[in-house]
């Protein structure tokens, strides 16, 4: 059997690997592989990455069977990643766009085994396997559905990302401008040269690996759109709080937020349980509470989810479980509390901080910087060598400038050399006269 290879066939090969190498990528790494909105659009860049695959077979063969199940990967991919983007933006799958997706997508089977729906036609001197009449349309309108989403999609996030990965907003949203107006537009140069079919394979496939780097890079950017987590407080049974979180600046103190939660739970008593959930609905938002035995967490977003609450749950459980200690001899030094920093970048790690709103303000209590390098950590273990001190400095410095690590290990070490001069020197060398006694 004579291959029929053609520039097409090989440009579709790297832009198939592309996809599902990007798509495999996703799927194993820990951050992303569970992410709910995430794995919607896995499954779109899955059926992308097979259109290809069956398109350049289809070529390679001059099949007519494999044309036909490769335009039918359009319609799951634009269909999953329509659900994708939906749970991303609102956290719900229905929209009018999936709606008319569904429809068409029915009528556009029906097309796929009606006679002459694909062909073999001579492009640029080579034979190629196409699409043909409503078919052909069908599948142009699904290439346009999928590149204007992906558009919308990344605009909207760059717009709301908060100013710490503002820079990974940008650059996935340039990825959506590759995949999406930027294939149109030489997508629509095809109907007058065949040739740009090739570009606008190629930007596919660069557009789908930057927004998937750009993904796994900073999952946060999947939960920029549906809520806003702004705070989370711990109190003990009797009230007091122990610890304390924003994501976002509010004007709202910590006691009134505090002193507000020991009036709600006073009168859900009889609603909320130990080891229970209750949602408060406000006027613009929500609170989630959580009774343990011997803790009370109180988190406000602008909306719930499952995520969130199963988020609330675990931080609750490992807070208790780690600091029982305290909490049995009623400890309410909070300073003892403070390393439950750590809980934040575990169980909330994927919502991103709006605290920080310009380069001036260098604050940032949870995210990209709340892991210490081990190098420093190895220096820190070093200078301070009781226990107790080290995790107190450990916490400030988490909760620090980002660059005052630099800064104290420079004065560190110069006030070392300082003493070590100081020491060196002979006592008696020293012009020093003891005054007379009066």
């Amino acid at each position: 059997m004579i291959l029929n290879w053609t520039p097409e066939v090989i440009v579709e090969i790297f832009t198939s690997v592309i996809i599902l190498i990007a798509t495999l990528l996703m799927y194993i790494t820990p951050r992303t592989k569970k992410v709910r909105s995430l794995s919607y659009i896995r499954l779109a860049l899955f059926f992308m990455g097979m259109l290809f695959t069956f398109d350049l077979l289809a070529n390679l063969f001059l099949n007519t069977l494999l044309s036909r199940i490769c335009g039918l990967m359009l319609f799951p991919s634009a269909m999953f990643f329509a659900i994708g983007i939906n749970y991303t933006i609102k956290e719900t799958s229905n929209s009018p766009f999936l709606v008319i997706a569904v429809g068409l997508g029915v009528l556009y089977y029906y097309l796929a085994f009606q006679p002459g729906a694909v062909g073999i036609e001579i492009e640029g001197g080579y034979l190629n396997m196409n699409w043909m009449g409503l078919y052909e349309l069908g599948g142009s309108f699904f290439i346009f559905f999928v590149g204007s989403a992906s558009f919308y999609w990344g605009l909207k996030t760059w717009l709301n990302a908060p100013f710490l990965i503002k820079r990974n907003a940008l650059i996935f949203f340039i990825g959506t401008i590759i995949n999406g107006p930027l294939t149109l537009i030489i997508y629509l140069f095809y109907y007058w040269n065949p040739i740009y079919i090739l570009f606008a394979y190629g930007t596919t496939g660069l557009g789908n690996l930057v927004v998937c780097l750009g993904i796994l890079k900073e999952p946060k950017l999947l939960y920029i759109l549906p809520f806003t987590v702004n705070r989370i407080v711990v109190r003990d049974q009797k009230g007091n709080p122990l610890f304390c979180h924003d994501w976002f600046r509010s004007s709202l103190s910590e006691s009134i937020f505090t002193g507000f939660l020991n009036a709600v739970q006073l009168m859900s008593k009889e609603v909320i349980n130990m080891g229970g959930l209750l949602d408060i609905k406000l006027e613009e938002g929500i609170i989630i509470l959580y009774e343990s035995e011997l803790i009370s967490v109180g988190l406000v977003s602008s909306k719930s989810s499952k995520l969130l609450r199963e988020s609330v749950v675990g931080f609750s459980k490992e807070f208790q479980t780690n600091f029982e200690k305290e909490l049995k001899e009623s400890c309410i030094d909070r300073e003892k509390y403070d390393s439950a920093y750590e809980l934040i970048e575990k169980y909330f790690s994927n919502f991103p901080s709006k605290m920080i709103t310009s380069k001036k303000q260098t604050l940032n209590l949870s995210g990209e910087y709340a892991k210490i390098p081990l190098e420093l950590e190895s220096a820190f273990k070093e200078i301070f060598l009781d226990e107790m001190e080290y995790n107190f400095i450990k916490t400030e410095l988490q909760k620090s400038p980002i660059n005052v690590s630099t800064e104290f290990f420079s004065l560190y070490n110069e006030l070392e050399n300082e003493m070590k001069e100081i020491n060196s020197e002979d006592p008696k060398s020293l012009n020093y006269e003891p005054k007379e006694e009066l």
